[in-house]
């Protein structure tokens, strides 16, 4: 890994050092990162990792992207589907969220390094058991993706921005929908992409953003890729001071697709 996320290894050590009390949180665990490079275009570092646990077993993949210097979005994306978005400078970040068993997850990702890959503690605590939920889905119909291309090894870096429309179950507009999101991965021969971003839903009733990766089959190799789960980290109207997930179902026969939100207060 290259040296823009390094500059606070020093404090990020001690602060790991004072968050060591068991009584903080309710879950902890350990992941390291693969050994592939950082890459920096256009004032942008991204990376993307395989991502193991201490003993070495595969457990999803560790991705992120920010502008040199940080402050970073880090996402750990699961094996089983969940994910952990958090943000912050250095070798800190502060969690976001979660989906899946982490959704409400609030705490803190540190980070140093070990024979030049990076290991990151979590420490996350998650809303008490009986927390009201509050489920809703819309469907999205989007338009045509707009790249801005910045140089990157296959486009990595590059900028993907989309609009779309918010409809409800009975295809009446009820809002707008924006991604802005960073490529962070091309494999499988070119046909499958990762990309980081944020989303902002713009409804009658207030809006909500979330945070978080997804995966893509480029035009060459269109496929139907599995559900898709984001972090909800905000919302505003009658969604303010919520969050929680949105997941995104495979798209329905008419181009559309359905976002289904999972939100809890506080």
């Amino acid at each position: 890994m290259v040296v823009t996320r390094l500059g606070l290894a020093a404090a990020a050590a001690a602060s790991l050092a004072a968050a060591s009390s068991p009584a903080w949180g309710v879950g902890i665990f350990t992941v390291q990162e693969g050994s592939a490079p950082d890459v920096t275009v256009a004032g942008t570092t991204t990376w993307f990792n395989g991502m193991y646990s201490p003993q070495g077993n595969p457990r999803g993949h560790v991705m992120g992207y920010g502008p040199v210097g940080g402050p970073w979005t880090q996402a750990m994306a699961f094996g089983s589907g969940a994910r952990i978005v958090a943000r912050g400078p250095g070798m800190r970040r502060v969690i976001l969220g979660g989906t899946g068993r982490y959704l409400g997850a609030t705490g803190v990702v540190m980070s140093r390094t070990v024979n030049g890959a990076f290991v990151h503690r979590v420490r996350y605590g998650l809303p008490p058991a009986g927390t009201p939920r509050v489920s809703k889905a819309v469907l999205v119909r989007l338009s045509p993706a707009v790249v801005t291309p910045r140089g990157g090894p296959a486009g990595v870096g590059d900028g993907r921005g989309i609009d779309g429309t918010v409809l409800d179950a009975a295809g009446t507009r009820v809002g707008t929908y924006r991604v802005d999101s960073t490529l962070v991965k091309v494999f499988s021969g070119g046909t499958r992409e990762w990309f980081l971003g944020e989303f902002t839903y713009a409804l009658a009733d207030g809006s909500l953003r979330a945070v978080g990766p997804y995966l893509r089959a480029t035009a060459s190799a269109p496929g139907v890729l599995a559900a898709s789960g984001r972090v909800v980290v905000s919302g505003t109207g009658a969604y303010a001071g919520m969050r929680g997930q949105v997941v995104v179902l495979p798209p329905n026969p008419d181009g559309t697709s359905t976002h289904s939100f999972t939100l809890i207060r506080g």
